[in-house]
């Protein structure tokens, strides 16, 4: 196992967000936008496939234009050692500006709404939010801040109270919060709103769903294409055909589990539930954003 104390803590992660303010943004920008452990690179993948037209050879011919948190793309020494390490791996030199890649580009970050680049208000670009319930994602956290590289959580317990509490996971803030800001503006025109769970029962519809907003046509074969190579079964079995798997020179992907729904069963206990539930009553209560909780198999 690798030194965690090399990687950086994500209790104690230092992002760049300064710089995130301060960064450029194009008209012609897509963002992808989540709370961590939401589905995100699952996301990427399908939207980049659906941007490439289903073509799985693309060639991707610089490491920066595989899509990748915009966190990352702008750390400079100094900031959180994890993101600096991802950037080395990817071949990416320490000063690399998104400014440098080109139109149009796909980006991805966890920034909460007021962390966002302030250009990002005025210029409007496309982005889509994605949403996950709170128990898988608290769940999915757990499993890859304890059992991988990041062992950084001993207990499930340690994870769930800092989360209920709005400080684990990076410091990305009160997930609550993370994702009723953009369900509040679910209803403008620049924004796409989809939920992890819808996603998982109906890919196919959601992939559509995807490439309508982008404005990108598909014919039926591309679609079945693109939810082949998309199911998680796939993408645990042949990570070499994933473009930032391939960048990242990985040979197992550390971003797919099972991600079934209700799979927080098999590791909350009652006591974790009703706090959780309490939780979501708080944040949620009034405002016509719900979950599918699921059921494990």
């Amino acid at each position: 196992m690798e030194d965690s104390t090399k990687l950086g803590n994500p209790r104690r992660v230092q992002l760049p967000y300064g710089k995130v303010k301060k960064m450029e943004i194009r008209h012609d920008d897509l963002f992808l936008i989540s709370y961590p452990k939401s589905g995100t690179h699952w996301l990427m993948r399908i939207i980049t496939l659906i941007l490439n037209g289903s073509d799985f050879d693309a060639d991707c011919r610089h490491a920066s234009a595989v899509p990748s948190l915009v966190e990352m793309l702008l750390s400079q020494e100094g900031d959180d050692p994890g993101m600096l390490m991802a950037k080395k791996n990817r071949g990416l030199p320490m000063d690399f500006s998104p400014n440098s890649m080109e139109s149009p580009r796909f980006l991805t970050t966890h920034a909460p709404y007021d962390l966002l680049p302030t250009q990002f208000h005025e210029k409007r670009p496309k982005l889509i939010y994605i949403a996950r319930n709170p128990k898988d994602l608290v769940v999915s956290a757990f499993s890859h801040f304890s059992i991988r590289s990041r062992h950084i959580y001993d207990e499930f317990s340690e994870l769930l109270e800092e989360f209920l509490a709005g400080q684990a996971i990076a410091n990305f803030g009160h997930w609550g919060s993370h994702v009723l800001d953009w369900w509040k503006r679910r209803h403008e025109h620049n924004v796409l709103y989809v939920k992890y769970e819808d996603m998982r029962k109906d890919l196919k519809a959601g992939i559509k769903n995807i490439a309508e907003f982008i404005g990108k046509g598909l014919t039926p074969e591309d679609v079945d294409k693109i939810a082949h190579h998309c199911s998680f079964e796939y993408m645990k079995n042949a990570p070499q055909g994933d473009t930032f798997m391939k960048a990242m020179g990985w040979k197992e992907n550390p971003f797919v589990r099972r991600g079934k729904v209700g799979e927080w069963k098999e590791t909350f206990i009652v006591a974790q539930n009703e706090m959780m539930d309490k939780y979501c009553e708080q944040w949620l209560k009034g405002t016509g954003l719900e979950f599918e909780m699921g059921r494990s198999k």
